[in-house]
């Protein structure tokens, strides 16, 4: 079926998004917090792009609970703190969530991550600011955590993927991005130049109509230290969610 951009196109690019299920985008594989147990704290704006690989956070500087409470179609869930936090957040419904952090007030390293995973949501040095794909869907836990290293005040809103506009055409950007695809395509190509000697990428793309009852979503896993130009033959529209600290464009091809 052709896809059209408008809110039609959101609702038919969609509608496969809740089967979805992307390797290494679960939820937290340790304990969480317990979002009854947390404090409430104020939202506040979203951010866009930024970050870079680095160590999980082990140990460190005590980290208070935050609760940014309940998030659900159409209702984002905010929470602001200022220095290391462990922060709490539960998903109400089947759709992948999308974290926005705005650290760009904040000094020092500033790392993303949730407890047991092998590798951050997204790190760097601040400012930093990004938009990072942290749960994709049906099988994973309502009650979601995630540890939180800042030196500095910052906000952090999860929201609905079906939240995302509907993008269509190439698409550029530097930073962490989560992109919604609208076009009918065979895969797209992502071009790729690192910030720096320590930047990385590490991109998703995940297809909304390549869809398996028994496996899952058609979706390819790639990235890497140097600058690339390289193709994900998954079929769109769908979702590519980039982690880096570079530059980026993405492609959809015929």
């Amino acid at each position: 079926m052709p896809i059209r951009p408008g809110a039609r196109v959101r609702a038919v690019a969609l509608v496969a998004l809740p089967l979805l299920l992307l390797a290494g985008c679960g939820t937290s594989d340790g304990p969480e917090p317990d979002p009854e147990a947390a404090t409430s704290a104020a939202p506040a704006p979203s951010a866009t792009s930024t970050p870079a690989p680095s160590p999980t956070p082990t140990a460190g500087p005590a980290r208070p609970l935050l609760n940014a409470g309940t998030v659900a179609e159409g209702a984002p869930a905010s929470v602001s703190g200022e220095g290391p936090a462990r922060i709490a957040v539960v998903r109400a419904g089947d759709f992948g969530v999308v974290a926005q952090l705005d650290c760009g007030a904040c000094t020092g390293d500033v790392v993303l991550t949730s407890d047991g995973r092998m590798s951050p949501w997204g790190a760097g040095p601040a400012p930093l600011t990004g938009t990072y794909l942290v749960d994709v869907l049906e099988g994973t836990d309502a009650k979601q955590g995630f540890l939180l290293d800042a030196v500095g005040p910052w906000t952090l809103t999860f929201s609905s993927w079906d939240e995302l506009p509907v993008l269509t055409g190439p698409q550029q950007g530097a930073g962490a991005a989560v992109l919604l695809l609208g076009d009918t395509a065979s895969g797209a190509r992502i071009d790729y130049t690192p910030a720096g000697p320590d930047d990385s990428l590490l991109a998703r793309v995940v297809s909304a109509v390549d869809v398996d009852p028994a496996t899952g979503p058609a979706s390819l896993v790639l990235g890497g230290d140097e600058a690339l130009s390289e193709t994900a033959d998954v079929a769109l529209p769908g979702v590519v969610a980039l982690s880096t600290n570079g530059t980026w464009t993405v492609t959809p091809l015929p």
